[in-house]
């Protein structure tokens, strides 16, 4: 009896003491699964704190988990995704499984660019991150997918892209308005060039006081063509949006035009503008018009910011050709103004010369009734002298006032001794300095003006003669080479400088060792004028120093008509 209650006992024991184990293994297994539970919503707290989407897959390529930005990304809920393949989440050249991942880059990680597939089947441009997972020895278990949404990177480029092709079609323009000093030449090239660039029709708007000057447009049979012809030369209708436009200088944009829409003037525009933006032309406080841009469909004319960007290089492109045409106007009329009192300058000092000279043989007839014979043939003598000089001057005058309305040099050759004109020119103006003659054997007469011819040769002597040292010889001479004659004059003066040679025949122009000299500057200008009215030309060469040639080359024949 006692070895079965001791028995009993132990049998007792055992189990109490089996109860006490299985009871800390509950509570063993509890801490576990408690430790467990923390660590996975630690690990999921994590996971969804990234701001990169991420999801998890087992060694099959099938997904375990997501992450909160992985829904947001895809647009799909996290139920709908786990135990789903991984090319339910991903479209591209994404590896499907850890073991196509451990192919391609067994150390990992792989970056690579794919599309996350959104739940309308949009593609959804990311760049992947793809990781293997291994446990603690070291064995795949799954792969980590992190995916970057690139919309957002990719928006920036497309704006980087289009500001940079609309910088770079603003510069082209820059270049094609500056091709000319005047940007008003460049307006229709100007037009033509923005209507492609932009696939629109463009039309330019010049007006000054709301006064419509000029209109260009491209394409020139585009539905505005006869509205935009229509404007020229007619004051802008209040309420029309051109009106608002160079009115309140501000832009008017009409993404959707409105049949009734009163673009241009009160009565709407034409069917096939859709869309239509009026930018003014303004610059430097000028008012100078307006840039219309316009499409047929609606919403057409998307670039407004290239297209005000375009009007302000335009705008600022017309504003300096008219600050530079202010300018001119202002530098010619004060050259005009400088000009006027050195020819009054100079046209009163020739003039002195021959008329005090007449004024005193005059008087020296009147109070001298005693002169002998030969005393009062100089005197005479002298005086045709002097009024033949006073009448090429006159002439020079009137040529020059000739030119100057755009008329030509009345010429009316004849057939002419020239050896014995310039003999006479020798006589008439060698008096005082040496004048040597130089005539080839039988020169030919030639068919040219004696008057005119004249009146150019004294210049040239004149002039050789003013620009001479005292004493100093002035060779005239001619002579035939082909069919022509070419008649010299030479000094041994100061010359004319390599600077001022290509400008001598220029009006007004005289030469910079000129300015103690007197004259008018008209003499060569007048000359070379009317050489070439007879065919003929009027050349120079000079060395400073040594002298200058003056060669007449005139034809021999007439010219033909």
């Amino acid at each position: 009896m006692a070895e079965g209650i001791l028995r009993e006992w132990d049998e007792g024991e055992g189990l109490a003491q089996a109860l006490l184990t299985l009871s800390d293994l509950q509570r063993q297994l509890g801490r576990e699964e408690r430790a467990r539970a923390e660590t996975q919503a630690l690990f999921d707290l994590v996971l969804n704190a990234l701001p990169d989407a991420v999801v998890l897959t087992d060694v099959r390529g099938r997904i375990s988990n997501v992450n909160e930005a992985s829904v947001r990304l895809s647009g799909r809920g996290a139920e709908d995704l786990v135990g789903s393949p991984l090319r339910v989440v991903f479209a591209g050249d994404v590896p499907a499984t850890p073991w196509h991942v451990f192919d391609r880059s067994p150390a990992s990680p792989l970056v690579l660019g794919a599309d996350v597939v959104g739940v309308d089947d949009r593609l959804i441009p990311v760049s992947v991150s793809c990781s293997l997972l291994r446990d603690t020895g070291g064995r795949v278990f799954g792969a980590l997918y992190a995916a970057r949404d690139l919309r957002q990177t990719h928006g920036l480029v497309r704006q980087l892209e289009q500001a940079e092709a609309r910088w770079r079609l603003i510069a082209e323009l820059g270049d094609l308005l500056g091709r000319q000093l005047d940007a008003r030449e460049s307006l229709e090239e100007t037009c033509r060039w923005l209507g492609r660039s932009t696939d629109a029709g463009v039309a330019v708007i010049l007006a000054t006081d709301l006064v419509v000057e000029r209109v260009e447009a491209w394409p020139p049979d585009g539905p505005l063509a006869a509205q935009l012809a229509g404007l020229v030369h007619r004051s802008l209708g209040e309420g029309s949006a051109l009106y608002a436009a160079i009115r309140s200088s501000r832009t008017v944009h009409a993404p959707t035009v409105q049949p009734d829409f009163p673009l241009l003037h009160a009565g709407g525009v034409p069917a096939g503008v859709g869309s239509a933006v009026v930018v003014p032309l303004a610059a430097r406080n000028l008012r100078l018009g307006a840039l219309l841009v316009y499409a047929a469909d609606a919403e057409g004319v998307r670039q407004r910011a290239l297209v005000e960007q375009a009007a302000a290089r335009v705008a600022l492109a017309l504003a300096n050709s008219q600050l530079r045409e202010a300018v001119s106007w202002f530098e010619a009329a004060e050259e005009s103004a400088r000009f006027r009192e050195e020819l009054m300058a100079g046209v009163s000092h020739d003039m002195q010369t021959p008329l005090a000279v007449l004024l005193g043989s005059i008087r020296a007839l009147q109070n001298g009734g005693d002169l002998r014979a030969e005393v009062r043939a100089k005197l005479y003598d002298r005086m045709a002298r002097r009024g033949v000089q006073l009448r090429h001057l006159v002439q020079q005058f009137l040529d020059f006032s000739r030119l100057g309305a755009g008329q030509p040099i009345v010429v009316r050759p004849l057939l002419t001794d020239v050896a014995e004109l310039l003999g006479r020119i020798q006589a008439d103006l060698g008096g005082r300095r040496p004048v040597s003659l130089e005539v080839s054997p039988g020169l030919p007469p030639a068919f040219v003006d004696p008057d005119r011819l004249d009146q150019v040769l004294t210049n040239l002597v004149s002039n050789a003669l003013k620009f001479s040292p005292p004493g100093s010889p002035v060779q005239l001479g001619a002579r035939v080479r082909g069919d022509a004659m070419e008649i010299m004059v030479c000094d041994r003066g100061q010359g004319i400088t390599p600077d001022d040679l290509p400008h001598i025949f220029e009006k007004f122009r005289r030469g910079s060792g000129a300015s103690n000299v007197p004259g008018t500057g008209l003499g060569l200008y007048v000359s070379r004028a009317i050489v070439e009215a007879q065919g003929g030309e009027l050349l120079a060469t000079s060395r400073v120093g040594q002298g200058s040639r003056f060669t007449v080359v005139l034809p021999l024949k007439p010219r033909r008509a």
